[in-house]
């Protein structure tokens, strides 16, 4: 058995253990209590004027544009244009070598000169067969007249007659045939039929026409595609965009409407335009998807824009002025009843309330309300909630229908 000191020091450090596992069990479950705080951005109810638009993709075109196709064959020389040139109209463009036409010219000349010939021989005709009806109709010395010499010499003369007829149709067709065969030949000198810039030029000295299309391809400044033209003349103070529409805005597109229209190689340049044509057929992508070309007139297109340049459009379909407009990121949706809903603070109270909302058009970062809030009110957007640990057990709620403790942090 120990001493009585060493038994009062047991009892001391016993009574200690007792006194701090008691302390730790007050003192711990204060330390481990938390506190949440929820903080919001917020924003204003506000007006404004909200342009709904439609946007597509596409190129560059020139509304004006001649293609020049030689009807006939031949092979090209003495090419007096390159691409980019300015020509007026009659411009030699080159020319087109074909001696076979100048033997067409010669047998054209030579059967029209026949034809003119046979024309002369059956006006005499007419006219000996005139001379004859009269001779037996008026016979020499009284004699009787004899009918059935009348009735031959009036026949002759009807014939004679529709001589002189096919003869002149005959002169007609051999003058057309020549003139013809003279156009021919002449339009083997290729000139400009207006004036313009060229904007394809397939034809090279020593290549072979075929009188319907080039041997080569090059891109049309009018149709955005492949041409095959020789040549090619704009007028590229007509130049429009032609963009690509899907089928599920097209619906909203029409006729007149404004756009504006940026190019890729002069992003800082918004032109300005109006719908002047919307294709009548899609074109269907390989994923399926269907789009509508439409053109865009442009007001006052700038000189340093190009046929096939990319371009971008924003059509303006609906204006919505004094539209009521809070961020979209303000919007929620009830999940339980799918209905759209904003929390809207009182700033003098600190109050959250839940408010139902009927929205409209979104445009950009903004959502149309069409009913549920006036202007000036303030609604929440976001909900970023930390967590603190605190050394006291009693707890809060913040003000506010919706609970918690809310913070507003700041304006969007």
């Amino acid at each position: 058995m120990g001493t009585p000191k060493k038994r009062r020091r047991w009892v001391l450090w016993a009574v200690l253990a007792v006194v701090a596992i008691a302390v730790a069990a007050i003192v711990w479950p204060m330390l481990g209590k938390t506190s949440s705080t929820t903080s919001y951005t917020t924003a204003t109810v506000e007006k404004a004027t909200l342009n709904v638009t439609v946007s597509g993709s596409g190129n560059g075109v020139v509304a004006d544009a001649t293609q020049v196709q030689p009807s006939i064959t031949g092979t090209v020389k003495g090419l007096a244009v390159k691409l980019g040139d300015t020509v007026e109209k009659g411009d030699v463009l080159f020319k087109i070598v074909n001696d076979d036409l100048d033997t067409a010219v010669d047998r054209a000349e030579t059967s029209y000169l026949q034809s003119k010939s046979s024309l002369l021989q059956s006006k005499q005709s007419v006219t000996d067969a005139t001379s004859a009806l009269y001779a037996a109709q008026h016979p020499a010395g009284g004699a009787v007249v004899d009918a059935a010499a009348v009735a031959a010499a009036k026949t002759k003369l009807a014939a004679a007659k529709i001589g002189v007829t096919v003869a002149t149709k005959n002169v007609a067709s051999a003058k057309s045939d020549l003139a013809a065969a003279e156009d021919n030949a002449d339009s083997r000198t290729v000139r400009a039929p207006v004036s313009g810039a060229i904007t394809v030029l397939n034809a090279k000295n020593g290549q072979s026409l075929n009188g319907s299309s080039s041997s080569s391809s090059s891109y049309s400044a009018a149709s955005g595609s492949s041409s095959n033209s020789a040549v090619e003349i704009s007028d590229l103070s007509t130049l429009q965009a032609s963009v690509s529409i899907n089928e599920v805005d097209l619906v909203d597109v029409k006729a007149g409407m404004e756009a504006a229209v940026t190019f890729d190689a002069l992003p800082d340049l918004v032109t300005s335009g109006t719908i002047s044509a919307i294709a009548p057929t899609g074109n269907s992508s390989s994923s399926g998807v269907v789009t509508y070309d439409v053109v865009i007139t442009l007001t006052n297109p700038d000189a340093r824009l190009r046929p096939g340049m990319s371009c971008t459009a924003e059509i303006t379909t609906d204006t919505r002025p004094d539209a009521l407009t809070v961020p979209s990121s303000a919007v929620r949706t009830d999940s339980s009843t799918g209905k759209k809903y904003v929390l809207v603070g009182d700033t003098s109270t600190g109050a959250i309330t839940k408010t139902t909302v009927e929205t409209g058009v979104v445009v950009g970062t903004k959502t149309e309300i069409t009913s549920g809030l006036t202007e000036g009110q303030t609604v929440l957007i976001g909900g970023t909630t930390s967590s603190s640990s605190t050394t006291s057990s009693s707890s809060s709620r913040g003000p506010g229908a919706m609970g918690g403790v809310g913070a507003f942090i700041g304006r969007d």
